[in-house]
């Protein structure tokens, strides 16, 4: 799994690449969960290269959610491959990130 962060002057892009599973969740985890700890702006996730998430990668979703709404910013989702999708779906996800 590779993720790329990038900032501009009202967000921040996190371009993720590669599966998000138990096993490469670790790395995921801890840049993203720092992010939302220090960071003051919006997060951008761009997880069209993401061909698979498991329910360890659903879980740092909901966590960063947390994080920035209690900062009252937002986590958003601008493009998402078909697989993660139907798990984001399944797991009534999809509405709260607008998909």
């Amino acid at each position: 799994m590779d993720i790329k962060i990038t900032e501009n002057e009202s967000s921040v892009l996190v371009k993720v690449s590669g599966d998000i599973e138990m096993m490469t969740i670790k790395d995921f985890k801890d840049q993203l969960l720092l992010l939302g700890k220090d960071s003051d702006k919006d997060i951008e996730l761009d997880m069209g290269d993401v061909n698979y998430i498991d329910s360890s990668g659903v879980g740092v979703l909901i966590s960063l959610l947390k994080l920035q709404k209690k900062k009252d910013k937002s986590v958003t989702i601008t493009e998402v491959s078909d697989k993660v999708l139907n798990v984001l779906k399944l797991s009534s996800l999809a509405d709260v990130f607008d998909l």
